[in-house]
């Protein structure tokens, strides 16, 4: 596979495209979240999930740059991981609440997500030497 499709950092690549999907699943649903009741019209912006998004894309587009600055990837990494604990978070809240399965099913699999990118981050270099 690294012959046809030669990349450096294909985890990060992975990540990215998960954040992407989970943006655009919150942002096609304005009516995802309904717990807590003063924060779900907060929560089922289109801001929430254009942010998923961008940082997604953003991931992608560091992994697939020449340059890879390090500092570039610590934030992106740290800020990927504080959007998936909210949102694996919110999951599990909003499951408790209705006793819904999906939205259990859900938040574990942020959860796993969060746990795949804390993976990332361990491996990742901390700095320039």
């Amino acid at each position: 596979m690294k012959k046809i499709l030669p990349l450096s950092h294909p985890q990060h690549i992975i990540l990215g495209l998960a954040l992407v999907g989970i943006g655009l699943i919150l942002i096609y649903n304005d009516f995802y979240f309904f717990w807590p009741p003063f924060a779900a019209s907060f929560l089922n912006d289109d801001l929430i999930g254009g942010t998923f998004m961008i940082i997604g894309i953003l991931v992608i587009k560091w992994a697939l740059d020449d340059r890879n600055e390090i500092a570039v990837n610590r934030n992106l990494l740290i800020i990927t991981a504080g959007l998936l604990a909210l949102e694996s978070t919110i999951e599990f809240c909003n499951g408790f609440v209705s006793g819904q399965p999906h939205m259990y099913t859900a938040g574990f699999v942020e959860a796993i997500v969060l746990l795949f990118d804390f993976s990332i981050i361990g491996k990742s270099k901390k700095r320039n030497y």
